[in-house]
């Protein structure tokens, strides 16, 4: 019979751990309450947000290129940031989350679907998107996101 692997279990319990944090701050954010979200963030967290459009162009002008770009830095930019998602009344549903790694270089992929359900039951925004987080001993210090940027734009013009 295989013997289990050194750490195995406690490796999956803190990738467990992981997710659940994860899905709770998702959860808080959705309510309105992005406190826990940048309780994770490090003081000097970075977020990439891309395309032609305010959201990526709330501090700085968008920048392309192969390397990311980081549109948001420090945890008063990424505040800003979740504020407005709140604002806008901007809905996560979490589709599935990767965790791999460890404590002090743990990534994380997520991939929700995100929409703003409209006054007469449609949805007055919708995209799919996959943000790409990099956390050190519980602490968010990188946050890239992939999405339609079309219809990010499109809700700019609403």
């Amino acid at each position: 019979m295989p013997q289990p692997i050194a750490g195995a279990a406690e490796a999956a319990m803190y990738k467990a751990s992981v997710r659940a944090l994860l899905r709770l701050a998702v959860k808080r954010l959705n309510n309105g309450d992005p406190s826990l979200l940048l309780k994770m963030a490090a003081p000097d967290a970075e977020l990439m947000f891309p395309g032609n459009n305010s959201w990526a162009a709330m501090y700085r002008p968008v920048v392309k290129g192969r390397q990311p770009y980081a549109t948001h830095r420090g945890v008063d930019e990424c505040m800003s940031f979740a504020q407005r998602f709140v604002d806008e009344g901007i809905q996560f549903v979490i589709e599935d989350v990767l965790v791999n790694g460890p404590p002090w270089r743990i990534r994380i992929a997520v991939r929700v679907h995100v929409y703003i359900p409209g006054a007469d039951g449609h949805d007055r925004y919708n995209n799919r998107a996959v943000a790409f987080l990099l956390a050190r001993w519980g602490r968010l210090v990188m946050w890239e996101d992939y999405e339609d940027t079309e219809r990010v734009a499109a809700l700019d013009y609403e």
